[in-house]
């Protein structure tokens, strides 16, 4: 095989086109892979803290109720007065009975609820809707120190009886959480009894499960103690958090946020209430957040490996097509060199070689003096043509080609098509008939609303235009194009693509003597110094008689860049002066532009209504 000729133009055109494909391409995937990957993550945390904050507000609601059902032991005065009488007292025991299996049925998931009585060593458990009683015994004794806290939820643990024998007996892998109050003779806190009420895990799995996929990701709920109160793995349940992370969170003060550790993002929430100071923390996997950009890049990759194959060759195709020609224009050029000057130059090429050999071929011809003139004078005649063919490209025949081209997607059940066309053909009909006639306002409202179709189509929707117009106010005659190039204004000057809610409103109703017509937006409006600007152009022409306008009208350019003056100068010669034009910025952005038309007897006919 022959060395790469640098020099050929073979060479350098396959070198160049690789190159020019190449490297955009593989930046293009590049910054895409890294702004998909980004975004993902923000969507994600986004999506997750959402998340975790209605989590964490059932959860508090949930250890609120809690915290309430517990302190029926001071809301319940009669039970209250009863932690002073012993068993023996029959009324004392028996409202201690209720009041335990009102907190036993209060809440869904509650196991058993248990009371001791510290000054007579009695204990009593609700369990199974009945109540088992014993005096004279001490304190169970895998109930946990409270180290003088006065209220504390144990972390889950298995479920147990005080040692009180059920009729039926727990299932060995049961386990709770535990809320303990201790019950104090307030005002002082001297403690008086101990009040415990078991929850089946239900009562965290329920909510907590909903915030994770346990397929993919991880939830955390730790307790004040570094504890695990919660976890999809149920192994570390009740076991100390061993996570690196965990105490520089729990050290931040803060009550929300995220982080990224060891290829996975954390996204916590406190859950703060009177009966718990927990921290949610969800792990997501950034393999798992980043697997559709990954897949993403693998097509993008194999894409752009099948496409280096394909413009491989086309690109050795183009330049052989392309060096071909040329060598065999070297060698005619050889033949005409050596004094043959017959020579048969053909080309059907449309391309720049083809261009070239039509110019050798020129070039001989003048060389012999033959054909020349009948190349100009073909030439000369081709053009002519043309300019015929262009000249009949009019708005007629582009307004024809349009109905054609709807009734062609109409047959083919393109109805958004038919309707965009056929918009779009009505505009250019309105535009090109009887410019200087009056029309009603229904026509013109027509003209806007195919201009808003069309708008809608551009902008995906993206804005709402609202429409209410008296029915008793259509038929009122006005200068054509009044109206819509006010509705055009707020796509050219006014309307915020990122903005959420962006609105155009037409209104219009009778009053006497006038009709009034109102176009308002909520978009940009227009600047203070250039709103300024246009108030003094308005107050100006409101001090002209109707000869003064006539002049102004046919020497006003738009300064100001919007068409605002020229529809008001128009307005004033088509009523001769007696309707009027008031423009506004609202508060706190749009823009209203406010026409109120006279309607009183004929316009004048004498009057230019451009």
């Amino acid at each position: 095989m022959n060395e790469l000729n640098w020099s050929s133009i073979r060479t350098k055109l396959i070198a160049f086109m690789l190159l020019a494909t190449i490297i955009p391409t593989t930046v293009s995937i590049m910054i895409s892979y890294v702004t998909t990957t980004n975004a993902l993550k923000e969507r994600t945390v986004a999506e997750n803290q959402n998340l975790l904050y209605q989590g964490r507000m059932n959860l508090e609601s949930s250890l609120e109720e809690l915290n309430r059902n517990s302190l029926k032991v001071y809301s319940d005065p009669d039970f209250f007065r009863s932690l002073h009488y012993s068993h023996e007292n029959i009324s004392a025991s028996g409202r201690q009975t209720a009041t335990l299996q009102s907190m036993y049925q209060a809440m869904a998931g509650i196991r058993q609820v248990y009371l001791y009585v510290d000054a007579y060593r009695e204990s009593t458990l609700y369990a199974q809707d009945f109540a088992k009683k014993a005096s004279d015994i001490n304190l169970y004794h895998e109930i946990p120190d409270l180290h003088d806290r006065s209220l504390f939820i144990q972390p889950p643990h298995a479920l147990h009886s005080y040692g009180f024998q059920l009729a039926f007996p727990y299932e060995e892998d049961a386990q709770v959480l535990t809320l303990y109050r201790v019950i104090e003779r307030v005002p002082s806190s001297e403690r008086i009894g101990l009040l415990a009420i078991d929850l089946d895990m239900t009562f965290l799995s329920r909510i907590s499960s909903q915030l994770y996929q346990p397929q993919h990701e991880e939830l955390y709920i730790v307790n004040e103690d570094g504890v695990i109160m919660y976890a999809g793995n149920k192994e570390a349940i009740g076991q100390p958090i061993q996570a690196d992370w965990y105490h520089s969170v729990r050290d931040s003060g803060q009550q929300e946020g995220h982080f990224e550790h060891n290829d996975n993002i954390y996204v916590y929430n406190r859950i703060q209430s009177t009966v718990s100071d927990w921290l949610m923390v969800k792990e997501i996997p950034t393999s798992y957040i980043l697997s559709s950009a990954e897949r993403t890049a693998f097509i993008n990759i194999l894409l752009l490996s099948v496409s280096f194959l394909v413009i491989v060759v086309a690109t050795i195709w183009i330049s052989v097509r392309i060096t071909a020609p040329i060598r065999e224009l070297v060698g005619f050029m050889s033949q005409v060199k050596s004094g043959r000057m017959s020579v048969d130059i053909e080309s059907d090429r449309k391309d720049e070689i083809g261009i070239l050999y039509r110019r050798f071929g020129s070039m001989m011809d003048t060389i012999n003096n033959l054909i020349l003139q009948e190349y100009k004078l073909k030439l000369a005649n081709r053009t002519n043509q043309l300019r015929a063919l262009q000249a009949q490209v009019n708005p007629h025949f582009m307004n024809n080609a349009l109905q054609t081209i709807g009734t062609l997607a109409l047959e083919n059940n393109m109805k958004r098509i038919y309707s965009l066309i056929s918009a779009l053909a009505r505009m250019m009909r309105y535009s090109m008939y009887n410019t200087d006639q009056p029309v009603t306002l229904q026509t013109e409202l027509n003209h806007v609303k195919d201009y808003i179709e069309l708008q809608k189509e551009r902008f995906e929707n993206g804005f709402d235009f609202r429409y209410d117009v008296e029915e008793s106010t259509l038929q009122t005659l006005i200068p054509k194009m009044l109206i819509q190039p006010l509705v055009e204004n707020y796509f050219k000057h006014g309307m915020n693509p990122v903005m959420e809610n962006n609105y155009i409103l037409i209104q219009s109703r009778l009053l006497p003597s006038f009709v009034e017509i109102t176009v308002e937006d909520n978009g940009n409006g227009m600047p203070e110094e250039q709103y300024k600007v246009l108030q003094e152009h308005l107050q100006k022409i409101e001090q002209l008689d109707l000869e003064q306008l006539h002049i102004h009208s046919e020497s006003e350019t738009d300064q100001i860049g919007i068409g605002l003056i020229n529809i008001m100068t128009r307005l004033k010669l088509y009523s001769r002066g007696k309707s009027s034009f008031k423009v506004e910025n609202n508060q706190p952005q749009g823009f209203r532009v406010v026409l109120t038309i006279h309607v009183e007897g004929e316009p004048d006919e004498g009057t230019d209504r451009r």
